[in-house]
């Protein structure tokens, strides 16, 4: 239960640190210079976001609770997804408000682009790299021993097998023994390495913008993040894809509840969650500093500064903010690149001008639709 209550707690601290990680050329997804982030009222509305959407997070974990003592753990789960969705939403909503008022400063101060500054994909052997794709072989060891558990506890598997619960974790689905039972485990593990494998894709081939005046810093920073993400979505995927397929198994089996996969999700979700937040805090977004976020003495005589002092000088060494809907969604089709790091927010999102990007979401959701009704027909 505790595990639900986190749900839209850890959602609320989520999007309510946004502002205070993101990088330091975007305050709510609007394109500033950098010096923006000490302006008295950029920090203002930084700050009331922050309250206001985690004050939401509060009260939606009270109404969360007072349900659990009134109704039980059905309602409450129900409770907490739909107060999560409904927090993530509001902080949107919030966003969009700020956005519009970040806009108003910089057409009030006339904040330019600096025309003598150009971006690059810079590069570094001294840098810090990102986990390779083969760390992402590991998922085949996981198939496999779930495989290996599924046949190896064939034998005691009962003649009727649950397959479904409800949000209280009781069974309400059946289905006869039988071989093709045990592969319902490694099918839904194939799903989640696939898309824990392309965020980690996501991690090793987003763009990455640097300052051609001063590449060195911003790109180690950039790319000791980037480290830090990899090794975090391999560790979640792995914990998730292990986690859930073997407790389905074991639940297919006899050896175990079939209920704990619910709960098994719950934790694997709030570990994600918790994990996540602990990355940004430490590491920042795309090229923010890393730490507290401050800049320190080493790191302004190497920063995008235009007048050589460490300021910006009221300019931004470039300007996106056209590709860039609502500051959340990118959608450039002269870009070819695929995965961007987000403006708004943790991580990297995907330039929807790429056709490939359409074409992998409604293969992905043709399996995620495909796989339990496959399963059905072969039970």
């Amino acid at each position: 239960m505790i595990v639900l209550l986190l749900l839209p707690a850890l959602t609320s601290i989520g999007i309510a640190i946004v502002p205070w990680v993101a990088g330091r050329h975007e305050v709510f997804g609007v394109t500033v210079p950098s010096d923006t982030f000490a302006d008295a009222r950029i920090r203002r509305y930084r700050i009331v976001f922050s309250i206001v959407v985690g004050g939401l997070g509060a009260v939606s974990v009270l109404a969360c609770f007072v349900l659990w003592r009134l109704a039980g753990a059905t309602m409450t789960f129900w409770c907490a997804s739909v107060l999560s969705v409904l927090v993530m939403i509001a902080g949107f909503a919030i966003q969009q408000r700020f956005r519009r008022r970040v806009i108003a400063i910089r057409r009030e101060r006339g904040w330019t682009t600096a025309g003598a500054k150009r971006m690059v994909i810079a590069d570094d052997d001294m840098i810090p790299r990102p986990l390779t794709l083969w760390w992402d072989l590991v998922y085949v060891l996981v198939i496999a021993a779930t495989i290996a558990v599924g046949y190896a506890g064939y034998d005691h598997m009962p003649q009727r097998v649950p397959i479904h619960t409800d949000a209280a974790g009781i069974v309400n689905g059946w289905a006869d023994k039988s071989p093709s039972v045990i592969w319902f485990a490694p099918l839904t593990e194939l799903i989640l390495a696939a898309v824990m494998t392309g965020a980690h894709a996501a991690v090793l081939y987003a763009k990455r913008q640097v300052n051609t005046d001063s590449p060195t810093n911003p790109t180690r920073r950039y790319a000791t993040m980037a480290r830090a993400w990899s090794v975090y979505v391999l560790l979640v995927g792995v914990v998730t894809t292990l986690g859930i397929g073997m407790a389905i198994q074991l639940g297919t089996i006899g050896v175990l509840d079939l209920g704990l996969v619910g709960l098994t999700g719950a934790f694997a979700g709030a570990f994600a969650l918790i994990g996540g937040i602990m990355v940004v805090l430490f590491y920042g977004q795309q090229d923010s500093h890393i730490g507290d976020g401050t800049i320190t003495d080493d790191d302004s005589a190497d920063d995008d500064s235009a007048d050589g002092n460490g300021t910006d000088g009221g300019t931004m060494p470039r300007d996106e903010d056209r590709y860039w809907y609502g500051g959340i969604i990118y959608v450039n089709r002269d870009d070819p690149t695929i995965w961007v790091p987000k403006r708004f927010g943790s991580g990297w999102t995907v330039n929807m001008g790429r056709p490939a990007v359409w074409v992998g979401t409604v293969i992905l959701l043709i399996l995620v639709i495909a796989l339990p009704f496959v399963f059905t027909v072969l039970l």
